[in-house]
């Protein structure tokens, strides 16, 4: 799936590629974007993935979909830089080996819920207002695995119906990792204050110190210029 999806997104750049230069001749050069920000919406869909551990272990994670939301700034009609934010849950099964020396194994169902903060850089390949794009991104992603500690500890919220309310929850197993990744796609200014993109990504997770997991996305952005 993964050799697939990679191949697919080379060959739609290089079919782009070679096409666009022809149609941005006859497109009239549009510089609304150059020097300004944008603020834009970001649903995501996410393939599944199969994370397979050093000790056997393994994390069977189902597709899943996010929504984000973020800044940018147009340093010219080529370059950007973003910082988008963005969540997403999604149901798994795994396998966990017990330490009762004979390695059983286990099976167990739980929820995954992550959100990143992440940074891009993006490079507009012509200036025209329809153009393919290639970004590079850097960020940081919160992982709740879902998985109870076995600690309880009280948790306290503001509730529209019932005000302040205190009650006791149970932990999970959390961490944080970087994430880094690259997306080709291509991006559309529908006029100077609208624009439309879309594109294949690839990122990876540095899940923890020994394993990086990469997952294959497709990301939609909706957003307006000012």
């Amino acid at each position: 799936m993964r050799k697939t999806t990679k191949a697919l997104a080379s060959g739609m750049l290089l079919v782009v590629t070679h096409a666009m230069p022809a149609l941005a001749n006859g497109l009239s050069i549009n510089d609304s974007r150059a020097e300004r920000w944008e603020f834009f919406l970001t649903p995501q869909f996410t393939n599944s993935k199969l994370l397979q551990f050093d000790n056997g272990a393994e994390a069977d994670i189902s597709n899943r979909s996010s929504l984000g939301f973020g800044l940018g700034y147009n340093f010219n009609r080529h370059m950007e830089m973003t910082v988008t934010f963005s969540a997403s849950s999604s149901n798994y099964s795994g396998t966990r080996i017990l330490d009762d020396g004979n390695n059983t194994k286990e099976r167990f169902n739980a929820s995954l819920y992550t959100s990143s903060t992440v940074f891009g850089l993006s490079w507009n390949l012509f200036k025209t207002p329809f153009t393919p794009y290639l970004s590079g991104s850097l960020g940081y992603t919160f992982i709740d695995s879902g998985i109870p500690t076995g600690g309880i500890k009280n948790v306290c919220w503001w509730d529209p119906w019932w005000g302040y309310i205190c009650a006791p929850a149970a932990q999970t197993y959390t961490s944080s990792a970087l994430s880094y990744g690259i997306e080709a796609g291509l991006r559309y200014d529908v006029n100077r204050k609208f624009f439309v993109k879309g594109g294949v990504t690839d990122t990876l997770i540095d899940v923890d110190s020994s394993n990086q997991a990469d997952f294959i996305g497709y990301r939609l952005a909706f957003g307006f210029m000012f």
